[in-house]
Protein backbone atom coordinates (compact mmCIF):
# COMPACT_ATOMS: atom_id res chain seq x y z
CA UNK A 1 0.00 0.00 0.00
CA UNK A 2 1.58 3.26 -1.11
CA UNK A 3 -1.04 5.90 -0.37
CA UNK A 4 -0.59 7.57 3.03
CA UNK A 5 -3.41 7.59 5.55
CA UNK A 6 -3.99 11.08 6.92
CA UNK A 7 -4.15 11.05 10.71
CA UNK A 8 -4.43 13.53 13.57
CA UNK A 9 -1.75 16.16 14.15
CA UNK A 10 -0.79 16.19 10.46
CA UNK A 11 0.77 12.73 10.61
CA UNK A 12 1.06 10.18 7.79
CA UNK A 13 1.46 6.41 8.07
CA UNK A 14 2.68 4.34 5.12
CA UNK A 15 2.12 0.58 5.13
CA UNK A 16 4.57 -1.72 3.31
CA UNK A 17 6.97 1.19 3.07
CA UNK A 18 9.93 -0.82 1.73
CA UNK A 19 9.81 -3.47 -0.98
CA UNK A 20 11.71 -6.66 -1.86
CA UNK A 21 12.50 -7.72 1.69
CA UNK A 22 14.63 -4.62 2.36
CA UNK A 23 12.92 -3.95 5.70
CA UNK A 24 13.56 -7.51 6.91
CA UNK A 25 17.20 -7.42 5.81
CA UNK A 26 17.63 -4.14 7.67
CA UNK A 27 15.95 -5.68 10.71
CA UNK A 28 18.40 -8.59 10.67
CA UNK A 29 21.36 -6.22 10.29
CA UNK A 30 20.22 -4.18 13.29
CA UNK A 31 19.56 -7.37 15.28
CA UNK A 32 23.13 -8.49 14.51
CA UNK A 33 24.45 -5.43 16.36
CA UNK A 34 23.65 -7.13 19.65
CA UNK A 35 24.28 -4.75 22.55
CA UNK A 36 26.51 -2.32 20.63
CA UNK A 37 25.75 1.24 21.81
CA UNK A 38 22.72 0.15 23.82
CA UNK A 39 24.06 1.43 27.15
CA UNK A 40 22.73 4.82 28.28
CA UNK A 41 20.55 5.09 25.16
CA UNK A 42 23.69 5.33 23.02
CA UNK A 43 21.76 4.00 20.04
CA UNK A 44 19.66 7.18 20.07
CA UNK A 45 22.57 9.59 20.54
CA UNK A 46 24.68 8.13 17.70
CA UNK A 47 23.36 9.74 14.51
CA UNK A 48 24.63 9.94 10.94
CA UNK A 49 24.32 12.35 8.04
CA UNK A 50 23.26 11.23 4.57
CA UNK A 51 23.49 14.01 1.95
CA UNK A 52 20.55 13.93 -0.44
CA UNK A 53 21.41 12.49 -3.85
CA UNK A 54 24.64 10.74 -2.81
CA UNK A 55 25.56 7.06 -2.92
CA UNK A 56 24.30 5.05 0.10
CA UNK A 57 27.05 3.65 2.33
CA UNK A 58 25.06 0.95 4.12
CA UNK A 59 21.69 -0.78 4.22
CA UNK A 60 20.15 1.91 6.46
CA UNK A 61 20.96 4.55 3.85
CA UNK A 62 19.63 2.25 1.12
CA UNK A 63 16.36 2.26 3.05
CA UNK A 64 16.54 6.04 3.50
CA UNK A 65 16.75 6.48 -0.28
CA UNK A 66 13.53 4.49 -0.72
CA UNK A 67 11.78 6.32 2.11
CA UNK A 68 12.76 9.65 0.57
CA UNK A 69 10.64 8.75 -2.46
CA UNK A 70 7.58 8.32 -0.22
CA UNK A 71 8.05 11.55 1.70
CA UNK A 72 9.11 13.70 -1.26
CA UNK A 73 10.33 16.60 0.92
CA UNK A 74 10.81 20.10 -0.53
CA UNK A 75 14.04 21.11 -2.27
CA UNK A 76 15.21 22.84 0.89
CA UNK A 77 15.80 19.37 2.34
CA UNK A 78 19.52 18.85 1.71
CA UNK A 79 19.85 15.54 3.52
CA UNK A 80 18.72 13.18 6.24
CA UNK A 81 19.94 12.60 9.77
CA UNK A 82 19.37 8.96 10.64
CA UNK A 83 19.89 6.71 13.63
CA UNK A 84 18.71 3.44 15.14
CA UNK A 85 16.08 3.03 17.84
CA UNK A 86 16.36 -0.01 20.09
CA UNK A 87 14.26 -0.48 23.22
CA UNK A 88 13.62 -3.49 25.39
CA UNK A 89 10.19 -4.62 26.59
CA UNK A 90 8.67 -2.05 28.97
CA UNK A 91 11.29 0.60 28.20
CA UNK A 92 10.13 4.09 27.31
CA UNK A 93 11.65 6.93 25.33
CA UNK A 94 10.73 10.13 27.12
CA UNK A 95 8.79 12.83 25.30
CA UNK A 96 11.11 15.18 23.43
CA UNK A 97 11.60 17.45 20.45
CA UNK A 98 13.95 16.38 17.67
CA UNK A 99 16.49 19.16 17.17
CA UNK A 100 20.17 19.75 16.59
CA UNK A 101 21.35 18.87 20.09
CA UNK A 102 24.98 19.92 19.49
CA UNK A 103 23.84 23.35 18.27
CA UNK A 104 21.47 23.67 21.24
CA UNK A 105 24.32 22.90 23.63
CA UNK A 106 26.69 25.30 21.87
CA UNK A 107 24.47 28.33 21.23
CA UNK A 108 21.12 27.68 22.90
CA UNK A 109 19.38 27.82 19.51
CA UNK A 110 16.76 25.20 18.64
CA UNK A 111 16.68 24.07 15.00
CA UNK A 112 14.17 21.40 14.05
CA UNK A 113 14.00 19.07 11.05
CA UNK A 114 11.41 19.60 8.33
CA UNK A 115 9.97 16.16 9.03
CA UNK A 116 10.67 13.48 11.62
CA UNK A 117 9.93 9.84 10.85
CA UNK A 118 10.05 6.30 12.20
CA UNK A 119 10.33 3.05 10.22
CA UNK A 120 9.35 0.03 12.34
CA UNK A 121 11.60 -2.96 11.69
CA UNK A 122 9.61 -5.47 13.73
CA UNK A 123 6.24 -5.89 15.42
CA UNK A 124 6.28 -4.62 18.99
CA UNK A 125 2.66 -3.89 19.93
CA UNK A 126 3.35 -3.05 23.58
CA UNK A 127 5.31 0.13 22.77
CA UNK A 128 3.62 2.60 20.40
CA UNK A 129 4.99 5.96 19.32
CA UNK A 130 2.93 8.87 20.69
CA UNK A 131 2.87 12.12 18.70
CA UNK A 132 1.27 15.19 20.31
CA UNK A 133 0.20 18.52 18.81
CA UNK A 134 2.61 20.51 21.01
CA UNK A 135 5.50 22.63 19.74
CA UNK A 136 8.31 24.36 21.62
CA UNK A 137 7.56 27.94 22.67
CA UNK A 138 9.78 30.94 21.76
CA UNK A 139 11.40 30.82 25.21
CA UNK A 140 12.77 27.35 24.45
CA UNK A 141 11.13 25.90 27.56
CA UNK A 142 7.35 26.05 27.40
CA UNK A 143 5.17 23.99 25.07
CA UNK A 144 2.37 25.35 22.88
CA UNK A 145 -0.37 24.52 23.63
CA UNK A 146 0.49 24.04 27.28
CA UNK A 147 -1.73 20.94 27.39
CA UNK A 148 -1.99 18.79 24.25
CA UNK A 149 -5.35 18.93 22.47
CA UNK A 150 -4.71 16.17 19.95
CA UNK A 151 -2.43 13.20 19.74
CA UNK A 152 -1.83 10.00 17.85
CA UNK A 153 -0.68 6.58 19.00
CA UNK A 154 1.21 4.70 16.27
CA UNK A 155 1.73 0.98 16.92
CA UNK A 156 5.07 -0.57 16.05
CA UNK A 157 4.20 -2.76 13.04
CA UNK A 158 6.83 -4.31 10.77
CA UNK A 159 7.49 -2.15 7.67
CA UNK A 160 5.07 0.61 8.67
CA UNK A 161 6.46 4.13 8.39
CA UNK A 162 5.17 7.19 10.24
CA UNK A 163 6.06 10.75 9.17
CA UNK A 164 5.17 13.94 11.04
CA UNK A 165 6.28 17.59 11.25
CA UNK A 166 9.71 17.85 12.86
CA UNK A 167 8.53 20.42 15.40
CA UNK A 168 6.12 18.08 17.23
CA UNK A 169 6.54 16.64 20.73
CA UNK A 170 6.73 12.83 20.75
CA UNK A 171 7.98 9.77 22.59
CA UNK A 172 7.56 6.03 23.16
CA UNK A 173 5.23 4.99 25.97
CA UNK A 174 4.80 1.29 26.88
CA UNK A 175 1.15 0.23 27.03
CA UNK A 176 0.43 -1.08 30.55
CA UNK A 177 -2.70 -2.84 29.28
CA UNK A 178 -0.50 -5.24 27.30
CA UNK A 179 1.55 -7.22 29.85
CA UNK A 180 4.39 -9.47 28.82
CA UNK A 181 3.16 -12.89 27.67
CA UNK A 182 4.47 -15.87 25.74
CA UNK A 183 3.54 -13.98 22.57
CA UNK A 184 5.61 -10.90 23.46
CA UNK A 185 8.37 -10.45 20.85
CA UNK A 186 11.73 -11.70 22.18
CA UNK A 187 13.67 -9.06 20.25
CA UNK A 188 14.22 -5.44 21.05
CA UNK A 189 11.82 -2.89 19.59
CA UNK A 190 13.85 -1.89 16.52
CA UNK A 191 13.39 1.19 14.36
CA UNK A 192 15.16 3.32 11.80
CA UNK A 193 14.61 7.00 12.53
CA UNK A 194 15.07 9.59 9.79
CA UNK A 195 14.92 13.38 10.06
CA UNK A 196 14.62 15.39 6.84
CA UNK A 197 16.73 18.50 7.30
CA UNK A 198 17.32 21.90 5.68
CA UNK A 199 20.77 22.08 7.31
CA UNK A 200 23.21 19.51 8.61
CA UNK A 201 23.18 18.93 12.39
CA UNK A 202 26.51 19.55 14.07
CA UNK A 203 29.05 16.98 15.30
CA UNK A 204 29.96 15.36 17.63
CA UNK A 205 26.45 13.89 17.71
CA UNK A 206 25.76 13.75 13.96
CA UNK A 207 28.63 12.27 11.92
CA UNK A 208 29.40 10.72 8.55
CA UNK A 209 29.02 6.94 8.55
CA UNK A 210 32.41 5.27 8.05
CA UNK A 211 31.66 1.74 9.26
CA UNK A 212 33.64 1.96 12.50
CA UNK A 213 30.37 1.55 14.44
CA UNK A 214 27.35 -0.51 13.45
CA UNK A 215 29.46 -2.46 10.94
CA UNK A 216 26.69 -4.98 10.27
CA UNK A 217 24.80 -2.22 8.45
CA UNK A 218 27.73 -1.84 6.08
CA UNK A 219 28.09 -5.56 5.56
CA UNK A 220 24.39 -6.36 5.01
Amino acid sequence: MRDPKQKAVDTMVFEDALQDGLCERLHQAVKALGSERLKNNGSYSTTFWYPRGTEPRNIAENAAVELLKLVDPPEECIGMEWWLGRLGYGKKLGFHFDRDLALKSKTGESVFPIYASVLYLNDFPTSPTIVLDQELGPDGKTKIPETPEFGMSVPAVHNHYVVFPGTLYHGVVPDPSKPKTEDTPPDLRMTLLVNYCHRRPLPPICNDYDGTVFSSLRDA
